[in-house]
Parts: structure tokens; C-alpha cells; sequence
């Protein structure tokens, strides 16, 4: 599985990435005005949908807390490290796949489903051997930098036994599948979880988060941070590993002052991501919010010297704003923009018929 910070990238960076890919496409600009909700809080059906995943009764009080305020727990949210430092991403599937870009993409995979199924891959495999439809079975999947990917998945909806993988039982709710040939490993815990990965420790760790009775550590996602369609905290060593080496010196400024970068993403209309940043000393943060719309302002200037519309006007959506000792990074991309990205970016154009024999 691949680490967590190419999902990063792909939420915060993609389009950076994609217009340089893509930098001989001239496009038109688009007519229209950007529709995009930049999330800066939770809206209230969000809060009550939060509230209602919260099944798991409440573990016991740390020190010096009082017993009465304590609420149960997200089963999804629990199940991930705790560890410092490390990242954590949730997507809301449902909400995804309902979005704009969500169906342009979907419909798209779909088309690719039979290539896949000839290979002995894609959506349907899937579902024939651990009896999940990833379209239609997940509410939402949870990634960390642990490699485990956790699914909340419809009641019922797994099939792990089909495999026939050895089987061993784990904790009181817990099962594990290990599949000794590829190393794969698949866990389930209840009903309404899926714990893939290739690490059986990590799954097993996780298990023992959901049913142990101690105090627990803060949890990596808060819960003022559960909304947006994208959600989940990014480890500033992991954000500083993606940049080209060129971007050494901003790379080093981002591990020494930044202890956690919160994303949220909205993809209703226009896909729009608030990164906001934060560090332990507010004169570092405000120095490295000065570099990166410095480096914006330079990327805008070389774009227009290069004659990229695109890139332009990407960049032209992009803002850093300081806020009281740390900043926000925000970025839109236009759904006219992402229908060119991603694997459906430009299907493979079939060669020309052999001329016939004469």
C-alpha cells in the first residue's frame, strides 16, 4: 500500500502535478465562476452525522477528567495510530462518489471494469473475493501513515471466509486472514469494519485500540475536525518528503516549524482544499507562510512567461493566508480543469488499422 502522503499529494497537489504533465495542452480558460465551498467548519448535518457514528461506549477517564463528560467514540476514528507525527486521512465515500468530479471519474473506472476484470482485477474481483462492492458497500476509508487502510463498510457486506485464507480470531470482536503467498493481510472487526494491509501487527494493534477499557491517547482526526468530503491531519516529514529537491530549503523550514497541517476538502461543486497550518513558534509559521506566497507569486510570473494559461490560472486559485500565528493554505481546482487528471486523464488512443494486403 502505498504511503499516505501520495494521497496527500494527489488531495493538495494534484493539480500542480497535472498541469506540469500536461503543459503543451493549450485550453481555453473557462467562462464560468469558480463554484467552490472552501470548508472552514463542520455544518450542522455533519456535526449530527458525527454524532450518530459514535457507537463505541467511552473509555475510561484520564487523569484528573471527569467521568461525566466523557462520550462514546467513532469505531473508524479509534481504530487509527495515535502516535505523533504520523498522518491520517479520511475520505467520505459516499459524498465522493455522489460529486461531480466523483461521477466524471466513476464513469470512467466503470468503462475500465472490463480491461480490469480481463487481467483479474478491478471493482467486480473485488467483490468476488472478500464480497465488497467498493462503490457500494463503503461509507468511508480511513489511511494513516501505519499502511492499514480501515473501511466502514455496510453491515454484513464482508465476506473474508470466501478467500480461504487461514483464519485466526483476534481480541472478542476481531478476526485476521493472512494470505502467506503475496503477505496480504485482511482483518474484520464486528461487522462494520474492514482492516487491510501487509502488516498482521498493525492490524492487530488497531483491534486492541477498539477494545481496550484504558484511557486513550488524543486521537490523530478531533472531533471540531471531522467534516469536509476529504478530512485528516498530515505529518509535516511526510509533506516535506514529496517536494522535488529543488524545494530542499522550503522542505527544511517545514519540518523545523510545523508540528500539523489539518486538511479539509470540499468537492460539491469545484473541488476546494483548506490546508491550515500550524508550529510551535508563530514567528517560524509566519516566515514559512512569507516563502510559500513568495514561491506562488514566482510560479505565477514563470507561467506567464512560458505562455501557460493553465497553470496560471490554477495558481490564481491558490492563497496563503496568515491567521494569528499560523496560516492556511488554500487551493481550487475547477471541475473543467480535473476532468483532464487523474487515470482517465487521456484514454490510450487505439493505433491505425494495417492497411490491407494488396
Amino acid at each position: 500500500m502505498r504511503r499516505v502522503a501520495w494521497l496527500v499529494a494527489f488531495a493538495v497537489l494534484l493539480g500542480l502535478s497535472a498541469f506540469l504533465m500536461s503543459r503543451g495542452d493549450k485550453a481555453k480558460k473557462p467562462e464560468r465562476v469558480l463554484k467552490a465551498e472552501f470548508p472552514r467548519f463542520p455544518k450542522p448535518w455533519e456535526e449530527e452525522r458525527n454524532r450518530k457514528r459514535r457507537t463505541l461506549p467511552p473509555a475510561a477517564p484520564r487523569p484528573g477528567e471527569e467521568e461525566g463528560i466523557l462520550r462514546k467514540r467513532d469505531p473508524l476514528l479509534v481504530a487509527l495510530p495515535t502516535e505523533k507525527g504520523k498522518s491520517a486521512v479520511v475520505f467520505e465515500v459516499a459524498a465522493l462518489k455522489d460529486s461531480p468530479i466523483g461521477q466524471i471519474w466513476l464513469d470512467c473506472m466503470l468503462e475500465r471494469q472490463a480491461e480490469a476484470k480481463a487481467r483479474g482485477r478491478g471493482r467486480e474481483d473485488f467483490k468476488e473475493q472478500f464480497g465488497i462492492d467498493l462503490m457500494q458497500d463503503v461509507e468511508r476509508v480511513a489511511l494513516s501513515s501505519n499502511k492499514v487502510a480501515i473501511l466502514s463498510i455496510a453491515e454484513g457486506a464482508a465476506r473474508i471466509d470466501k478467500t480461504g485464507w487461514p483464519k485466526r480470531s483476534f481480541g472478542e470482536k476481531g478476526a485476521i486472514w493472512e494470505e502467506a503467498e503475496s503477505g496480504r493481510v485482511i482483518g474484520t472487526w464486528g461487522d462494520e469494519l474492514v482492516l487491510a494491509g501487509a502488516d498482521a501487527e498493525e492490524i492487530e494493534a488497531a483491534i486492541e485500540r477498539l477494545e481496550s477499557k484504558s484511557p486513550e491517547s488524543e486521537p490523530p482526526i478531533p472531533a471540531w475536525s471531522q467534516y469536509g468530503d476529504i478530512y485528516g491531519v498530515l505529518s509535516p516529514e511526510e509533506l516535506a518528503d514529496m517536494l522535488p529537491e529543488q524545494q530542499g530549503e522550503i522542505a527544511a523550514r517545514i519540518r523545523a516549524a510545523i508540528d500539523r497541517v489539518d486538511l479539509h476538502v470540499d468537492t460539491s461543486e469545484d473541488v476546494a482544499i483548506v490546508a491550515d497550518v500550524n508550529g510551535p513558534n508563530q514567528a517560524d509559521v509566519a516566515d514559512l507562510a512569507k516563502s510559500m506566497g513568495t514561491a506562488l507569486t514566482l510560479a505565477r510570473a514563470g507561467a506567464d512567461d512560458e505562455g501557460d494559461e493553465r497553470l496560471r490560472e490554477l495558481l490564481d486559485y491558490a492563497t496563503v493566508k496568515p491567521r494569528d500565528g499560523r496560516f492556511t493554505l488554500d487551493v481550487a481546482l475547477p471541475l473543467e480543469v480535473l476532468k483532464e487528471m487523474g487515470p482517465c486523464r487521456k484514454r490510450d488512443v487505439a493505433p491505425p488499422s494495417p492497411a490491407p494486403s494488396p
